[in-house]
């Protein structure tokens, strides 16, 4: 019985041995690939950040042209005379922004216009230009928007000629031509945006797709199974045998304990066999997704 359990325990080692070197190099290949995958994540997700800013640097540029746009002096003209943000997009035929964007700016040159009023009317000093009232006055609530102050002062110019009527009569400012250059940059600014969303798009499907392989390496196909595999084999097979050696004489009934460690260790191969077959079974016949 002694050289009967000390085979079984030789015999089921080396099968462990082989099996648990397999399932090594296993977990060794998935893990390399998976280092590899999150590299190629770590890559995708910081392009896509790249992508993203210069995408909102470039929506930014769009929105603060068209919103340059809407800054025209037949807007600020209509602001002057009281039309309602409603009237003036209707009447300028303005759709480049939604009047919930344009709503904040409409208030803000109301209020622009209301400043230049108020510091005209606290000196009598005659100023020919904008650029020698803003010497004089240099404080302003909205600093970032010289040429909206600019334009304004315009207008309030063209509006207060002599020949003018209404309140801006008496005005002495004198017109000054305002010529607006060509933003030569917009139509390539907006290629550019649509390039980067198309990119953004296509890194979402690339991260989408590789975020299930990764997934699916996560969850590797047959490592655990083996493993618990080979856990019964080794209790079976290694741990139990051993707890009979050496082997008492006239203690067990050595027929019986013969065949239940020859059953244990048929159990095990049976075990082992089943593991290997399915196995291959679906390396060879893969699902198709």
């Amino acid at each position: 019985m002694n050289g009967l359990i000390t085979t079984i325990i030789a015999a089921t080692a080396g099968l462990v041995a082989i099996i648990g070197g397999f399932l090594v190099s296993r977990v060794i290949a998935i893990a390399s690939e998976q280092n590899g995958i999150k590299r190629r994540i770590k890559e995708i997700k910081n392009d896509k950040l790249a992508k993203v800013e210069m995408l909102f640097s470039a929506e930014n540029f769009l929105f603060k042209d068209d919103l340059n746009d809407f800054v025209s002096k037949e807007n600020i003209k209509r602001i002057i005379l009281g039309r309602t943000l409603e009237e003036v997009i209707e009447e300028d035929e303005y759709t480049y922004l939604s009047k919930d964007q344009l709503e904040p700016y409409y208030e803000q040159l109301k209020e622009m216009y209301a400043e230049l009023m108020e510091l005209h009317g606290s000196t009598k000093a005659y100023y020919e230009k904008f650029s020698e009232f803003k010497k004089v006055f240099t404080d302003y609530k909205y600093p970032d928007h010289m040429e909206w102050y600019e334009r304004i002062f315009e207008v309030i110019d063209d509006m207060a000629q002599p020949e003018a009527q209404g309140p801006f009569s008496h005005m002495k400012f004198k017109a000054i031509p305002h010529t607006l250059t060509p933003n030569t940059d917009y139509k390539d600014t907006k290629k550019e945006r649509d390039r980067l969303n198309d990119e953004l798009r296509i890194l979402d499907l690339q991260l989408e797709d590789i975020m299930k392989i990764y997934n699916d390496y996560g969850k590797p196909k047959w490592v655990w199974s083996g493993l618990m595999v080979l856990v019964y084999a080794c209790i079976v097979g290694i741990v139990y045998p051993s707890t009979l050696l050496p082997y008492p004489k006239n203690v067990y009934d050595d027929v019986l304990t013969k065949w239940f460690l020859l059953g244990l260790f048929f159990s095990q191969l049976l075990f082992l066999i089943i593991y290997l077959g399915i196995a291959m079974y679906q390396l060879t016949h893969p699902k198709e997704d």
